[in-house]
């Protein structure tokens, strides 16, 4: 731009500030050629995105309905499906909907941490009468899983009931339970030289 301004004609020495209207030349040629073609440039850009996006959004709606298609599909199965336990007689309908309920797992929750509070209060050199105390409490709860164990065994059957692997955990906690009462009682009859428990 400076150097437009100073020039005066061809083959001749410039001039300092010849010819300052070319200012206008200059400037309106970057406003216009920078800015206007910069404003093309995003002007395309921002339409290709927002016809991505719209595409891109079509493409979630139908994936939506397809998986909202699929869901209403299987739920519909699930209502048609005959629940495993119709052929049950109807004490083992009610003992399945026990065994299925809520409350009876949190009661079953409530024993478990029962069971651990106690199990805390050994401490070395303890009472005689506490240890009385927590090793009838241990049978109690050891009694109350394996009842546990059984009526959930008898409600959804051996094979669905080994099927879930919390119910896994509950007969191996059962067993342990058993084995642990039953060494220990070893241990206190002096037949084995140390305490495996």
């Amino acid at each position: 731009m400076y150097n437009g301004i100073d020039a005066v004609e061809v083959d001749v020495q410039p001039i300092r500030n010849y010819n300052p209207a070319k200012i206008v030349y200059f400037i309106s040629f970057l406003l216009l050629v920078g800015f206007c073609i910069l404003n093309m440039f995003v002007g395309v850009v921002v339409e290709n995105f927002h016809k991505c996006r719209a595409e891109q959004e079509r493409e979630e709606k139908e994936m939506r309905l397809a998986e909202c298609a699929r869901k209403l599909e299987a739920k519909r199965r699930r209502m048609l499906k005959i629940p495993y336990y119709v052929h049950f007689g109807l004490w083992r309908r009610r003992l399945h909907r026990i065994c299925t309920s809520k409350y009876f797992d949190l009661i079953v929750a409530t024993i478990i941490i029962l069971n651990v509070v106690t199990m805390s209060l050994e401490f070395y050199l303890m009472p005689p009468a506490l240890n009385i105390v927590l090793d009838y409490c241990n049978y109690t709860f050891t009694v109350v899983f394996i009842i546990e164990a059984i009526s959930k065994t008898i409600a959804l059957g051996p094979l669905r009931y080994l099927k879930d692997r919390w119910n896994q955990i509950d007969i191996a906690i059962v067993i342990l339970s058993i084995s642990g009462i039953i060494v220990e009682k070893m241990n206190n009859g002096h037949i084995l030289p140390i305490n495996p428990t």
